[in-house]
């Protein structure tokens, strides 16, 4: 069984007239570009990136994918996948295996394990050995943009949907404004409700330290990226001056960022993102070598791909979406995600 085919398509996003926002960036939608891979023997798998700005990006992902990395996977078995991986970080290391080049790295290797799951007719976790049936989820819909209604009401959505933790972005230009933000959210969801807060990279080191003695005073569960991604230094100074755990992760590249902090001592929850940090078999390895060092794994972002990583992962803590849309195929069971058993990546 051979790829025999590589198809890529972009889908470009309609421009939304009232885009989220963090306290680093409003978020206006960019797109996606999806692509598809096909066996000589007819089984498909597929991969995505989504992005959430930068419009341009979708093109120079496609064109990237279809000059650098096709070649290297056409003519490949999908049981050959960790040699694939392995080939694309080689062929990108001249000008970089990060960035775009990693996030078509983490498309092509998503889609691979999609395609020997489908192959054999079983769920991915069943490749890797499966953990967890279910795993707890909470539900990132406290937007900096909202005010103090719109964010009470959605938060209170989301615990009516069945979701027991929830997520809100802090960062605001002040310390009281923040407070003021998880009290009003604190009102809307119960004391019973776990709440996280983020802060997408904007504060220093010194701000960050005095915004999280607060936000332990609130009994907030983590405090998410206060500091820029890159600044280990800052994490390791955050985590031995708070009681309150830090969380980051979303927006490092590469399995080896992720052993740098966890050397140093730099992070409480690792937070790996499917597109940044190399797709299912880099988060598989993030993953286990977080375990080695006692550290618990949230995802950033949901879905089933996540959801069957994380299933076969016993630090696995949390698993991040959003609010239940009509229709969707997440299932909440106690506020757990339930792992899908469709073939591959499929939910059913």
């Amino acid at each position: 069984m051979q790829i025999a085919k590589l198809d890529i398509r972009i889908n470009r996003a309609k421009l939304n007239p009232n885009p989220v926002r963090d306290a680093l960036q409003t978020l206006s939608g960019a797109g996606n570009v999806e692509l598809t891979l096909e066996t000589d023997g007819g089984i498909r798998g597929t991969g995505d990136v989504y992005f959430g700005r930068v419009a341009g990006a979708v093109d120079a992902l496609a064109a990237l994918i279809e000059h650098v990395l096709k070649p290297l996977v056409i003519g490949t078995s999908p049981a050959d996948v960790r040699g694939t991986h392995q080939a694309m970080l080689r062929e990108t290391e001249y000008h970089g295996s990060s960035g775009l080049a990693m996030l078509g790295i983490s498309a092509i290797d998503t889609a691979l394990w999609d395609c020997l799951g489908k192959s054999l007719g079983v769920p991915c976790w069943h490749l890797w050995g499966r953990v967890h049936d279910r795993l707890p989820a909470y539900a990132m819909v406290g937007w900096l943009n909202y005010d103090d209604v719109e964010v009470q009401r959605i938060c209170a959505q989301a615990v009516q949907q069945g979701f027991r933790a929830v997520k809100i972005k802090v960062g605001y230009p002040t310390l009281a404004q923040d407070i003021k933000r998880v009290k009003t959210v604190r009102e809307a969801i119960g004391s019973d409700v776990r709440l996280m807060v983020d802060a997408n990279q904007s504060l220093t080191t010194t701000e960050a330290i005095q915004r999280g003695r607060a936000f332990e005073d609130l009994g907030c569960f983590w405090w998410e990226e206060p500091i820029p991604a890159d600044d280990i230094d800052g994490y390791a100074e955050l985590a031995h001056a708070l009681d309150i755990p830090i969380a980051t992760g979303e927006n490092l590249y590469s399995t080896h960022d992720f052993a740098r902090f966890l050397k140093r001592d730099a992070v409480d929850i690792i937070q790996p993102d499917l597109r940044r940090a190399g797709g299912p078999t880099a988060l598989l390895d993030i993953g286990r070598m977080a375990d080695a060092f006692r550290r618990p794994y949230a995802s950033h972002g949901g879905g089933p791909v996540q959801l069957n990583i994380m299933a076969c992962l016993p630090n696995a803590m949390y698993l991040e979406t959003g609010l239940l849309s009509p229709g969707s195929k997440l299932r909440l069971v106690d506020g757990c995600a339930m792992v899908p058993n469709g073939p591959g990546f499929g939910w059913e």
